[in-house]
């Protein structure tokens, strides 16, 4: 007797739904008797089920059969459980067939998402009606049914830091710009060479706090190289993803932290992933930065995004001058950067050089962060669908590209 699997149950569930035709037990039932050469009475007795019992089971009627005495017909009639299962499912009632249904839905969905801090974060605007919270997963995913959610999970490869125990929310955080990424589906070609052209020529972007990051990431998609913002959620600490989708790299931003150049590092972080690990992420569809790795160096990313604004050399040659607000600003027009990205670097290295904490300080010198996300209609979760955020964002990097 086989095993009936979780996918098993979707698939009966469907069928019970789907068929119009009313599968009869009794004419096997009334076959195995003449087989067997005995009578109803004498299978009632063999199994201990009751004539009425029996009678329900073999002509469909059963409101609610006892899956013990459904075991005892299987075993009898000498048909498979998911079979058996199968035909009592396609003669219950839509109510019956309904209820079973629901269960699993709300069993799936109390197993996937965290309904209560989606609903804080305005995902889900009801969590009470099983329905509605069906009907919201499946409008913003873009699914025919809940189930799919499940069939079409991708899974990680971790990054490097300790990792939470906020499984749920990562998976939807994972899921939602994965699902984004497929829409839009970048139709330019990626250009490895191009990339690299870009990122030589895009820190003085940096310093245009409203227009610069979009204007660079118009650029990465004309290259194929696609690049979204979603706001961080609820214990999760990602900072940002490389993802592989339809064959070529995307990249995830987060608003982690809060801080402007935490964005651009960020960026560049993921951007070495693209240049360098592109084979390693391939093969498990996408790379997190924010949770533990076990085939990437994050130091490599980590340090080459640090390097690329204001490396160590600069770090050292500004730091005696770092409460002059005229030379930080002067030294940062000179190397092409924001002056927030100086302050970052001497943060950096006062903490990895000295054990020296200095990143509560310098605050006002930072810009505001959502300026340089606001124009890449960054996902809040609030949105009524992974398609029409992908419109959005297809209609800003397609705008006067060419």
């Amino acid at each position: 007797m086989s095993e009936i699997t979780d996918n098993d149950i979707n698939q009966l569930l469907r069928r019970a739904f789907e068929s119009s035709e009313t599968k009869s037990l009794q004419v096997i039932f009334d076959k195995k008797l003449e087989e067997y050469g005995i009578t109803k009475t004498k299978v009632c007795t063999i199994l201990n089920i009751d004539k009425d019992t029996l009678n329900d089971l073999i002509t469909g009627t059963a409101k609610q059969p006892n899956l013990i005495n459904v075991l005892k017909l299987s075993e009898f009639l000498e048909i498979d459980l998911k079979e058996i299962v199968s035909t009592i499912l396609s003669n219950q009632t839509p109510e019956n067939i309904g209820a079973i249904e629901k269960a699993k839905k709300t069993s799936f969905i109390a197993k996937n998402f965290d309904l209560k801090k989606l609903k804080n974060l305005g995902f889900f605007t009801d969590t009470e009606n099983i329905d509605a919270v069906t009907d919201r997963i499946l409008s913003f995913f873009g699914y025919d049914n809940v189930f799919d959610y499940k069939s079409n999970l991708i899974y990680p490869l971790f990054s490097k830091t300790k990792r939470t125990f906020a499984d749920k929310m990562k998976d939807f955080w994972v899921k939602s710009a994965y699902q984004c990424f497929s829409v839009m589906n970048n139709p330019n070609d990626y250009n490895r060479e191009a990339l690299k052209d870009i990122l030589i020529k895009m820190k003085p972007y940096s310093q245009d706090v409203e227009k610069g990051l979009v204007t660079v990431c118009k650029a990465l998609y004309n290259v194929g190289v696609t690049v979204i913002v979603q706001t961080q959620l609820p214990t999760t600490q990602v900072r940002g993803g490389t993802f592989i989708v339809n064959g070529k790299p995307c990249i995830v931003l987060t608003d982690l932290n809060k801080k402007y150049t935490t964005i651009w590092l960020t960026l560049i972080h993921e951007i070495h992933h693209v240049l360098y690990d592109l084979k390693t992420i391939e093969n498990t569809t996408f790379h997190l930065t924010g949770d533990p790795d076990l085939f990437l160096i994050e130091e490599k990313a980590e340090d080459f995004a640090i390097e690329y604004f204001c490396g160590l050399d600069r770090f050292r040659y500004i730091a005696p001058h770092i409460h002059n607000e005229f030379l930080v600003s002067k030294f940062a027009k000179e190397i092409e950067v924001h002056p927030s990205f100086i302050y970052t670097s001497f943060q950096h290295f006062q903490n990895s050089l000295y054990n020296q904490n200095f990143y509560g300080a310098f605050k006002q010198y930072f810009p505001d962060y959502y300026l340089a996300i606001e124009n890449l209609n960054p996902v809040t979760w609030k949105e009524n669908s992974i398609s029409e955020i992908a419109t959005n964002l297809k209609s800003i990097f397609e705008l006067n590209e060419k």
